[in-house]
């Protein structure tokens, strides 16, 4: 598996933050998608019933090789629902729905939850991704509809608003041909409408990981430093170290294992030098 990693501490650093969001309680997630990534922080702090039902379903790999199954143009991409499996279409298995929390407005780059019409406290494993500001007032009004959709999450990067910019540009086709609006605007590319759907002509989230982050570094005595961090619980990961923040000189140190709450804790007896700090998935 290519190991890929998101944050990056200096030893001494104060916990590292990214306009306010990721705070070391917030977690991060990667939506790893056939058109790009979409690095994502959950707003645990806020709507934390619906981040704990969404990585039940990460952290389950039922995610894993969907596909987006609606797009509106300059409105949302929605997936977290099905899968193609042996050419036909099949639902991920659902839990119980979690209860609304909607407390964020719905505007552009936001993660928010899909739900029955109606019903307030019906969502279970569809998402959508909010692809513009008009999404919170009229005539859409996410945030007054039904109770308010529930946002639980944000896009963090520039490199995310254009990989869900471009799921949104593919072009969409009625898969039902039948009255029923389910696979209406399906997103799909290389394909002829009445055809046969495959893998390759739709827009696949290969999966969805928790990204691990480094949230504090501190010196606890003269040759040794404290790391912590957050992943999934309990998840192992590579603890890499360089003396430079250049991407290509980190060389793995040990292996850490995040406790059942996620957590990550390290002593590195050996500092020495001023040294730079990542995780990554192994």
């Amino acid at each position: 598996m290519r190991s890929f990693w998101l944050s990056v501490c200096i030893v001494f650093a104060s916990a590292w933050s990214l306009f306010g969001q990721i705070n070391g309680t917030n977690p991060l997630v990667r939506f790893n998608t056939d058109l790009g990534v979409i690095d994502v922080v959950l707003l645990q702090d806020v709507a934390p019933l619906n981040v704990a039902n969404f990585l039940t379903y990460v952290n389950s790999g039922a995610y894993d090789t969907s596909f987006f199954h609606r797009s509106i143009t300059n409105f949302i991409i929605q997936g977290g629902g099905y899968i193609l499996k042996n050419g036909s279409i099949t639902a991920i298995p659902a839990n119980a729905p979690v209860m609304n929390e909607f407390h964020v407005s719905n505007t552009r780059g936001t993660l928010a939850m899909a739900k029955v019409a109606g019903d307030p406290n019906s969502a279970t494993n569809q998402w959508f991704f909010n692809e513009s500001d008009a999404n919170a007032g009229p005539p859409a009004s996410l945030d007054t509809q039904n109770g308010g959709f529930t946002v639980f999450g944000k896009i963090i990067n520039s490199t995310g608003l254009t990989t869900m910019d471009a799921i949104g540009a593919v072009k969409t086709f009625d898969l039902d041909g039948s009255s029923s609006s389910l696979f209406d605007n399906v997103p799909a590319v290389d394909y002829t409408a009445g055809t046969t759907i495959h893998n390759t002509n739709l827009i696949n989230v290969i999966w969805i990981k928790v990204v691990p982050q480094i949230v504090a570094v501190t010196h606890p005595s003269a040759t040794t430093v404290h790391i912590q961090g957050r992943g999934a619980a309990n998840k192992m990961y590579n603890l890499q170290t360089s003396s430079s923040p250049a991407g290509s000189g980190f060389t793995t140190l040990t292996s850490v294992t995040a406790d059942a709450s996620g957590n990550i804790s390290f002593n590195d007896a050996n500092a020495g030098a001023t040294k730079y700090y990542r995780l990554a998935l192994p």
